[in-house]
C-alpha cells in the first residue's frame, strides 16, 4: 500500500464507486440503483478530495483496494473543506440530501469523546480482487500508522458481511444503533492503539 497523490484520485473514486454500488447505507440514502451509480462520482470526488487534504488516502499499485484515514483534530470536515466539496455535494446529494443529514448527524454523537483515534472513513477492495488479501492489506497499513502515531482507529460498519473482517482485524464493537427513517443498522468499531 502506498500513499496516494492527487494523479492517483481517478482511479481511487473508480475504485470507491465500483465497491460502493451496493453499500448499505449509500443504498438507503439513494435507493434507485441507476441514480446512485449517477451520483457516487460526485460524492466520492468530493469525499476523496477533502481526505487527501486532511488525513491520507492509501491505494494499492492498480488501485485494487483503497482506503481514506481522517487524522486526530480533522475527522470532521471544516468549514473550508466543506466549501470547498458543496459543488460536488450538491450534485452528489440531490434528493438524498436529507437522508445524507440525518446520518451524519446520527452517526456523530457515537465518535469517541477523545482525541486518541484516526477516523477509518471509507475502504474498499474492488469486487475483483476480493478474497486475494487486498482489502487486508490496505486496513493493515492504515492501522500501523495510527498505532505509529499511538492512536487508536474507529470505524463505522453498516454491512453485516464486513463484521468479520473487523474483527479479524482487533476491532471490537463499543455501539450499535440504528439510522433513523428505516436506515441501516450501524456497529461503531474501536482498534486498541
Amino acid at each position: 500500500m502506498q500513499r496516494a497523490t492527487s494523479r492517483d484520485r481517478s482511479g481511487m473514486i473508480a475504485t470507491f464507486c465500483e465497491s460502493f454500488a451496493d453499500d448499505p447505507g449509500l443504498s438507503w440514502i439513494w435507493p434507485d440503483r441507476q441514480d446512485r451509480l449517477a451520483r457516487l462520482p460526485h460524492f466520492f470526488r468530493s469525499i476523496v478530495r477533502g481526505t487527501m487534504a486532511n488525513g491520507v488516502a492509501l491505494r494499492a499499485p492498480g488501485d485494487e483496494a483503497v482506503s481514506l484515514w481522517r487524522t486526530p483534530g480533522r475527522i470532521n470536515p471544516g468549514r473550508l473543506e466543506v466549501l470547498r466539496g458543496l459543488p460536488g455535494m450538491i450534485k452528489a446529494f440531490g434528493s438524498g440530501r436529507e437522508r445524507a443529514q440525518l446520518l451524519s448527524a446520527t452517526l456523530r454523537p457515537y465518535q469517541p469523546a477523545d482525541d486518541n483515534w484516526w477516523y477509518l472513513q471509507f475502504i474498499c477492495a474492488r469486487p475483483l480482487a476480493q478474497g486475494k488479501g487486498w482489502g487486508g492489506a490496505a486496513a493493515r497499513a492504515g492501522i500501523d500508522l495510527a498505532r505509529r502515531d499511538g492512536k487508536s482507529v474507529y470505524v463505522e460498519v453498516m454491512n453485516p458481511e464486513n463484521l468479520g473482517y473487523y474483527r479479524h482485524a482487533g476491532f471490537q464493537t463499543v455501539a450499535e444503533f440504528d439510522i433513523p427513517d428505516a436506515g441501516p443498522h450501524v456497529w461503531a468499531m474501536r482498534s486498541a492503539p
